[in-house]
């Protein structure tokens, strides 16, 4: 556990450093990353299926991404899908990242 949150905090900061990409999109990165890696865990520690955790983990990034980008539209006035593909690459980054090193020989 502790390899992962190295990891994770490593990958965000090395996102954060470069200029091309937005802060905000890192942001909405870790979002993501944060949100699906909780969501695997809990899943995975109840249920014991990968597939199912995957599966959930990726589908809670998505949800927390549309929710975002729909509160900005409502609020804002300024839906970005871009946001949107930057939650739900952090989702997939993490969840494949802890499945790989939760996968048992």
């Amino acid at each position: 556990m502790k390899f992962l949150i190295t990891l994770s905090t490593i990958l965000i900061i090395s996102f954060s450093s470069y200029g091309q990409i937005e802060k905000e999109h890192v942001l909405h990165f870790a979002a993501g990353a944060v949100t699906s890696s909780a969501t695997y865990l809990y899943v995975y520690n109840k249920t014991k299926d990968r597939k199912k955790a995957k599966i959930y983990s990726i589908g809670s990034a998505l949800v927390v991404g549309l929710g975002k980008e729909l509160y900005d539209e409502i609020k804002y006035k300024g839906y970005d899908n871009k946001d949107l593909l930057a939650t739900v690459l952090g989702g997939i980054t993490l969840t494949y990242t802890i499945d790989i090193f939760n996968w048992k020989k």
